[in-house]
Parts: C-alpha cells; sequence; structure tokens
C-alpha cells in the first residue's frame, strides 16, 4: 500500500505521466523521477504498482463514461455519464443536487424570511428553539451548499440557496410545476 506517500506525490506523478504520453519514444528514469516527486524510490514503485494496476481498470471501465461526484440522497456519491453528454471536463464539484419537495418549501421560506422578514439576520441553529429554526437546522445537514458561516455563529443562505429561492418563488406565483432549476453552474432535480 502507498502509506508514506503523499497525495500532491500522487497527482505529481499522474502530471507527469500525462505529459509522458506525448513523449512516447523516451523514458523517464525512475531515480530522476524519485527526486523530482522527492520521495524514495520504494515509495516511486509503490505508487507505480497502483497506476499500473488500475491503469486497465479506467480503459476499460471509463471507457464511454467520465466519473463524476453528485449530490444524492444527502450525501455526496460518484456517478458516471456519458461522454458525449459532458460539457466540461474541469467540473469535479458535485455540480448536480436532488432535493425533495420539503425540502424545496423550507429553502424557499428560508429565502423569504431572509429576504423580507428578517432582513440580512442569520439563523441560529446551535439551539434550534422553533419548529422553523429545526427545520433550518435538517436542511443544512442535508444541503450544506445552501449555506455558509459569517464567523458569527449564525448560519446564512448562501448565493445559491438566494438564486434557488429566488426561481422557486417565480415558479411558484406563475403556478408552473418545477422539476429541476439550473441556478449558477448547479443542476438542482426535485425528486
Amino acid at each position: 500500500m502507498v502509506y508514506p506517500a503523499k497525495f500532491k506525490q500522487l497527482y505529481q506523478l499522474i502530471s507527469a505521466l500525462d505529459k509522458f504520453q506525448t513523449r512516447e519514444k523516451n523514458t523517464i528514469r525512475l531515480s530522476k523521477l524519485a527526486t523530482f516527486l522527492q520521495i524514495s524510490e520504494e515509495d516511486l514503485n509503490e505508487i507505480l504498482e497502483l497506476v499500473f494496476r488500475f491503469q486497465h481498470l479506467f480503459n476499460s471501465v471509463f471507457k464511454e463514461y467520465y466519473l463524476f461526484k453528485k449530490w444524492k440522497n444527502n450525501k455526496t456519491c460518484l456517478v458516471l455519464k456519458l461522454k458525449s453528454e459532458v460539457k466540461n471536463l474541469n467540473n469535479t464539484e458535485p455540480k448536480e443536487i436532488e432535493i425533495n419537495q420539503d425540502q424545496v418549501k423550507v429553502l424557499n421560506d428560508i429565502v423569504y424570511y431572509f429576504q423580507h422578514i428578517s432582513i440580512g439576520k442569520g439563523f441560529d441553529i446551535k439551539q434550534p428553539t422553533t419548529e422553523f429554526s429545526k427545520k433550518v437546522k435538517e436542511l443544512k445537514r442535508a444541503h450544506p451548499q445552501f449555506f455558509e458561516y459569517r464567523g458569527n455563529g449564525l448560519v446564512y443562505p448562501s448565493k445559491l440557496a438566494i438564486e434557488a429561492g429566488k426561481l422557486i418563488s417565480f415558479h411558484n406565483k406563475s403556478k408552473k410545476l418545477i422539476t429541476k432549476l439550473e441556478v449558477e453552474k448547479y443542476l438542482i432535480q426535485l425528486v
């Protein structure tokens, strides 16, 4: 196993191998690579063993797919997407969020309360005393990307939450059925 090696060194090795693919007739001396990565040759061999072991897996399993993170059932999961459907490969953060109807109502209430009733004030969820603050705490636990801290012990709706809340409010006023929302770089799907 590769316990002594750091993730930064693994990433540097993969980056070096990525550059190496354009120079297929050249060779890389392991001693020189180990010096560059600032690890011993033994550790380098262990890392290379992982690379050799999994290169076949990546070629065969992910031949037509890319691997991404996705928010699903209140957890971050790995999903496969067809290469033909992927527009931006640099996106590794979970940008798809699944949210249920009850959570949509709570999100809408939070944004409305934040913008119109208690203008600009955050929510105290450390000791939730009201039913509303309990719902805020539950939504924050399920979808932390909708909240941010500002250093005073309170949580505030994030820019993503505010924009999503505005879209939800718009759809509610127009009585349109919401199945998905596109906010910034996120796709919010209602399940």
